[in-house]
């Protein structure tokens, strides 16, 4: 049997498939084909070259073949399967790398949740005084971050052994969004400090020693958004229109105003 022969005419036949993966199968579908009735041939006494040009004849033209296969098998379901292959390979190194942080998601600071919500603290009533601003919405943007200001609540809490700066605290919080879920939460907002229109400067705690200062921390970590509690002790500003947290460092000018004529007070 020639070989070349049967390899060259199914080589002809699948080279107008145009899903290559496919080629393969089709080309070794042929060539089964082909010695089989090779073999039947044979054993019914046609010799070698007979049973070849018998086989070649019956196939036909390995051209019209081709064209016929190119018809039938529609290359779109082959791409289509490849494309979900790798889509579900890439979902798998995606959630590889950032499923740490979705399970992060649920880390709430109990504490923090408290502040704005009462918690123990209201249950004690061990505050006399709380003050909520409508819808802050102050915003601001800074190398890719965006920095929101989604809540604030001002309170005051009466109780005997507080030490004078936690007795006035305004509780900010701010979200920080940035669209690519790689990029390291950003910690400068640590760094910030707060002025209002009254003159009065709240520095950043790790800056001074002073009773009135701004802290901040992480409460919630996600995928695309971290939220942070900001602090402002010994809160001074209750007589400001505005007050405004600030980043004025290496270059970079972030400004997020809060209106101060909001307020709702409500008691306890």
């Amino acid at each position: 049997m020639s070989i070349l022969r049967f390899d060259r005419w199914c080589s002809l036949a699948v080279s107008g498939i145009r899903f290559k993966p496919d080629r393969k199968e089709i080309y070794e579908e042929l060539y089964a084909h082909m010695e089989d009735q090779y073999e039947e041939l044979t054993a019914a006494g046609f010799s070698e070259k007979e049973a070849e040009d018998e086989v070649a004849a019956a196939m036909g033209d390995p051209k019209e073949t081709a064209r016929q296969l190119d018809l039938i098998l529609r290359p779109f379901w082959g791409f289509a399967l490849r494309a979900a292959r790798w889509c579900l390979v890439i979902a798998a190194v995606l959630a590889l790398i950032f499923l740490p942080r979705y399970i992060r998601m649920q880390n709430f600071h109990t504490a923090a949740n408290g502040n704005f919500y009462g918690g123990d603290l209201e249950t004690e009533q061990s505050y006399n005084r709380r003050v909520w601003y409508d819808e802050p919405k102050a915003q601001d943007r800074s190398d890719g971050y965006t920095f929101t200001v989604t809540r604030a609540a001002e309170r005051y809490y009466g109780h005997e052994l507080l030490r004078e700066d936690f007795r006035r605290v305004l509780y900010l919080e701010i979200k920080v969004f940035n669209p690519w879920p790689w990029t390291k939460k950003c910690t400068a907002i640590r760094e910030f400090c707060a002025v209002d229109s009254l003159g009065n400067v709240y520095p950043p705690a790790n800056d001074t020693n002073r009773l009135s200062y701004l802290t901040a921390m992480c409460t919630r970590t996600g995928l695309f958004t971290d939220t942070w509690l900001v602090m402002i002790r010994d809160y001074r500003s209750q007589e400001a229109n505005w007050i405004e947290v600030r980043y004025d460092k290496a270059g970079r000018h972030l400004r997020l105003t809060l209106d101060l004529r909001g307020r709702k007070e409500t008691g306890t």
